[in-house]
């Protein structure tokens, strides 16, 4: 099954076409997004981090926190899925675990970011690491992926903080090491994006909150963009509705008569994409035979 939707993945990155990204963040949630018609989701660091610790994005989140929730993710349904893998939880070596790690959890793609990770004492939030390192650590990567259909993309953060120049220099430096993609964060101006594209071969994602404009989707696709990803929206609406459901409950002078009205489009979507008619079928043929 993974290796199907690996193979999805690469089809979506061969293909001349942009298309939407997905952020998905528990099994039920990747289910939804590839039943709604989604190509690719993606499983944020910082969503895996309010997840699992209950934290802001701020290196709190270990590998093996991360690998675990990707693999609840990755395996519950064909959609292929995309990793941040952050700067791989360290050197080289350590990139060489990720890589080990996630390509096991089944992920379609990681991406590996060039920022320093934690931030240093007194140091830049955005401060990047150098080209020469960054390009060290790709290749660890690349030399370590078992699964040639395994993508690898390399994420850069050269923007908003970087001349144009340093952000090319980048791009072309992480072309050359044979990585699949490039993963640019904080894109914003159409101009910067058609240099970004004359400078490499490779396939593009984006990740640009909100609704920046960069083009009609035929021109993000002539810019060599396959994939956008324009913030975690849906696990922000989960956060905002379990709110403000929990908010309401506390706030009835009868709970109990709360008790007696559930939401009834909810329990629907529950049952269909926790696949429990699956499984009442098998616990009727196997567990609880007729005999």
């Amino acid at each position: 099954m993974k290796k199907t939707a690996r193979t999805r993945m690469r089809a979506l990155l061969e293909n001349h076409q942009c298309v939407p990204c997905a952020s998905v963040f528990d099994p039920m949630s990747a289910r939804m997004a590839d039943d709604i018609g989604f190509k690719t989701g993606i499983l944020g660091g910082s969503v895996t981090s309010l997840m699992t610790l209950g934290v802001p994005d701020i290196c709190q989140l270990t590998l093996s926190e991360l690998v675990e929730q990707a693999r609840r993710v990755c395996r519950a349904s064909d959609l292929p899925v995309i990793v941040d893998g952050d700067n791989g939880y360290g050197n080289a070596l350590n990139v060489v675990r990720t890589i080990e790690a996630l390509e096991y959890a089944c992920a379609s793609l990681v991406t590996l970011e060039d920022t320093v990770l934690p931030h240093g004492y007194n140091g830049s939030p955005q401060q990047l690491i150098s080209v020469d390192e960054a390009c060290s650590k790709l290749k660890a990567a690349l030399k370590t992926r078992r699964d040639p259909e395994f993508a690898i993309f390399a994420r850069t953060h050269a923007l908003p903080g970087q001349s144009v120049e340093s952000l090319l220099k980048r791009v072309i430096a992480y072309t050359a090491t044979g990585i699949d993609g490039l993963c640019i964060f904080g894109l914003t101006d159409k101009d910067i994006l058609e240099q970004v594209a004359a400078n490499t071969h490779l396939p593009l994602m984006l990740i640009s909150y909100g609704d920046t404009d960069l083009g009609s989707q035929q021109a993000l696709a002539d810019n060599k963009v396959r994939i956008r990803l324009q913030g975690h929206l849906a696990y922000e609406a989960a956060v905002r509705a379990t709110y403000h459901s929990l908010q309401a409950l506390h706030s009835r002078h009868n709970p109990e008569a709360k008790l007696q009205h559930t939401d009834a489009a909810a329990k629907t979507l529950i049952r269909e994409y926790s696949r429990q008619s699956h499984y009442e079928a098998l616990i009727r043929d196997y567990v609880t035979p007729a005999g």
